[in-house]
């Protein structure tokens, strides 16, 4: 799990739970690069933050006076940033069963990332 919090309770863990038992049998890498990729890709090539403007876009149901405020941003550069993001994602990326995949997608690609840092962080 991204370190939130120091210490988590089994209950608590919601959806990370799921997301555990997964990455056992599935690649969920694979399948969060089906969803994310494009702009994971777009994030490294232009040195931009499309991925966490994703991510709270969609804390904030939404709502782009949230969202820009908790970004910091006028709300014309959220609406510039929510534009490259339907030409990546798709216009429909809002609509509820593909956002309900994109969002368990972030939760997958958090999820490896802290993994992934965990193990490197051992090697270490």
């Amino acid at each position: 799990m991204p370190n939130k919090q120091i210490s988590h309770f089994y209950e608590d863990l919601h959806l990370y739970r799921l997301i555990s038992q997964l990455s056992v049998y599935n690649d969920l890498q694979e399948l969060s690069a089906e969803y994310l990729q494009p702009v994971i890709q777009y994030d490294r090539t232009y040195n931009a933050r499309l991925l966490e403007t994703l991510k709270v876009y969609l804390e904030c149901n939404g709502s782009k006076q949230e969202t820009s405020n908790k970004l910091y941003i006028v709300r014309q550069t959220l609406y510039h940033r929510l534009q490259k993001l339907e030409n990546l994602l798709g216009e429909d990326f809002m609509a509820h069963e593909k956002r309900v995949a994109i969002e368990f997608m972030l939760l997958v690609h958090d999820y490896l990332s802290a993994a992934k840092e965990r193990r490197d962080h051992q090697v270490l």
